[in-house]
């Protein structure tokens, strides 16, 4: 059986935030296929966006990279044939997609094949015409063993047919993924993959240019699927990708997003993206009118001051009571505006779940006792933010429609120091480090015997230097600690740092138990990746290394909900918070009511909690 998923059409669940309240506008400003790039007049102005998660080198998809980075991204790749609508729907985008959109084809062995037939019109910053090669390539590329010899996330095609045998270098033929013409290709999701809540998701494909990153090598289709040119060897994408000084990693020049890689500094941790000048709009046909961008590190101490000062135009996601308040006295003296919205995300306390005090789930519960979240969230937010107590934020439809059961059914930790000293008697912290039995008043640590060996009750806790939140955590956690004979030790690091620990990235053995950082949710969340217990996902989507087969199960009955059945997701996605806020892979601290700050020459902008700065940018411009 065949059906057609239409330009625009809605196929999935509604996502809309709280905040997302405005009508976008139609797509009847499509260029058709005879339109020529708008002139670069048609640009003007620069626009300085600070944030206080530091840009790091890593602009290519494949690496693990912090919130900075993942907004330069966005702004530098696109024509994926779906994307995600500020009304909160994934619709497929018809300036990259033909009319008559994506056909899909339900096949005997339960398989879907979803064929994408291309607008002809469409070009990379340099020219260079984008054909079904590409978006092709893309997948091949992202999937191969290749691309995983150069420590990158090669799972990019995991759902579709005849990725095992690809991935695993058996074949250089993708089954799964064929090249149907210059301006058709299509993929092929496997049976077991389905039901699946976002299933459009499976067609969000960014082209990637083969002519850069795998000079010389080809790609023809068979009949059983794309096949790669024997060429296509590690040494031949190597240099191209890894180039220390014009690798695409680090410097991807050729891209087809709404803005273009100019140059990243890592000395001052600032990148400079301009116009694409051959970028024909997204879904509704938008172009940006801002010429050029420069993203640049603000430190939460002085960004105000900077946004004060002209040395900042726009400042996202700010948090924090004392910092919002600042914006707002700017804002009330003429000298700023803002928009704000709830958070899809939350700040959080993320354990090591598999080494150490905090592999043991009672520890981490003795944590989330020692710490009185409420004015914890109080202190920081000044009351700009919420306590939650599961993997959701404030933005979320499924808090909006289950708050008053997510208040009576989940378990809301707060300060109760008699009652972690109860749980951790109960898991065997009842030793001191001879072996002998913990007296309180007289030992200073509790131990646990251990497959044999003292553990000792030592929390090693990585932070980032010049944060209210890591400030708040020293003054209020080490004290409660002592009294229970738990003991802290902090360590200060820049963020690529932390990073790189909390991914296991150029380390042997993982060091730090506890993480203090935030976490925001892609349109599409799919907990089913971050407590997987596949071993394919731990530090990539699995960050806290959590095992829990429960937690995994519950997680996957969300994905296998039917498209469309909000009911059922609604209890499967109750059920998932109940197990996590049982098992704990973090402590929830807030979840704020975001602002965005900016000048008052910055018009026609309005970002909300799933359509951030990066697709609102499009929209607004600048004023002399």
């Amino acid at each position: 059986m065949k059906k057609i998923i239409a330009v625009c059409l809605l196929v999935m669940m509604t996502i809309t935030a709280a905040a997302c309240s405005n009508t976008g506008t139609d797509s009847s400003g499509l260029p058709n296929e005879n339109s020529t790039p708008p002139a670069s007049s048609a640009a003007s102005g620069q626009l300085i966006v600070g944030s206080v998660t530091d840009l790091n080198s890593d602009f290519m998809s494949g690496w693990t990279s912090g919130r900075a980075n993942a907004d330069a991204m966005r702004l530098i790749y696109g024509y994926s044939p779906v994307v995600y609508s500020k009304e909160g729907t994934f619709v497929v985008d018809p300036t990259v997609v033909k009319d008559g959109g994506i056909e899909v084809q339900e096949n005997e062995d339960g398989s879907k094949t979803y064929t994408i037939s291309l607008q002809d019109s469409l070009q990379y910053n340099d020219g260079t015409p984008i054909t079904a090669v590409d978006y092709v390539f893309s997948i091949l590329l992202q999937s191969s063993p290749e691309f995983a010899a150069l420590e990158a996330d090669a799972t990019a095609g995991m759902d579709y047919v005849g990725y095992k045998e690809f991935n695993a270098g058996e074949t250089k033929t993708f089954g799964g993924v064929r090249l149907l013409g210059d301006d058709q290709f299509s993929v092929t999701v496997a049976a077991e993959k389905f039901p699946y809540y976002y299933e459009l998701v499976w067609c969000d494909v960014k082209p990637l240019p083969m002519h850069v990153l795998a000079p010389g090598a080809s790609i023809e289709d068979t009949g059983n699927g794309a096949t790669l040119s024997d060429n296509f060897t590690v040494d031949l994408i190597r240099e191209p990708i890894l180039n220390s000084e014009s690798g695409y990693r680090y410097k991807p020049t050729v891209t087809c997003g709404p803005y273009r890689f100019v140059q990243y500094d890592p000395s001052t941790k600032q990148a400079i993206l301009e116009r694409n000048d051959r970028y024909l709009g997204n879904y509704e046909g938008q172009t940006p009118s801002i010429g050029k961008i420069i993203m640049k590190s603000v430190t939460t101490a002085t960004m105000m001051d900077e946004l004060a000062a002209g040395a900042v135009d726009l400042i996202t996601g700010v948090s924090g009571g004392e910092s919002i308040e600042a914006g707002l006295d700017l804002e009330e003296a003429g000298k700023v505006s803002y928009v704000h919205y709830p958070r899809a995300g939350y700040g959080k306390i993320a354990f090591s779940a598999d080494f150490g005090p905090t592999q043991f789930q009672a520890v981490r519960q003795a944590i989330a006792y020692l710490l009185d979240r409420d004015e914890f969230a109080r202190q920081y937010s000044g009351g700009y933010a919420k306590v939650v107590d599961g993997f959701y934020g404030l933005s979320q439809w499924e808090y909006r429609e289950t708050k008053e059961r997510l208040e009576k059914e989940l378990q809301h930790y707060t300060l109760n120091p008699e009652k972690a000293k109860e749980l951790l008697i109960a898991d065997g912290w009842t030793l001191n480090e001879t072996g002998g039995e913990y007296v309180e008043g007289s030992d200073s640590v509790r131990y646990k015997n251990v497959d044999g060996d003292l553990m000792p009750l030592i929390i090693e806790w990585a932070n980032t230097p010049n944060n209210p939140v890591s400030d708040l955590l020293s003054t209020m956690l080490p004290s409660e600690m002592q009294k229970v004979g738990m003991k802290l030790n902090a360590t200060t690091v820049e963020f690529g740092v932390l990073q790189n620990h909390i991914n296991r990235q150029g380390t042997d053995q993982p060091k730090y138990h506890m993480f203090n950082l935030a976490t925001s949710f892609a349109e599409a969340n799919s907990p089913w990746y971050y407590y997987s217990t596949d071993p394919q996902f731990f530090g990539l989507y699995n960050t806290n290394f959590i095992q829990d087969a429960e937690l995994e199960q519950l997680a996957l009955a969300m994905k296998a909900t039917e498209p469309g059945d909000e009911e059922t997701w609604v209890e499967n996605w109750l059920a998932f918070q109940k197990r996590w806020n049982e098992v704990l892979p973090d402590i929830p601290l807030y979840s704020d009511d975001y602002h965005d700050f900016f000048t008052t020459k910055l018009t026609g902008y309005d970002a909300q909690a799933l359509w951030n700065w990066t697709n609102a940018i499009l929209y607004a411009s600048l004023t002399a």
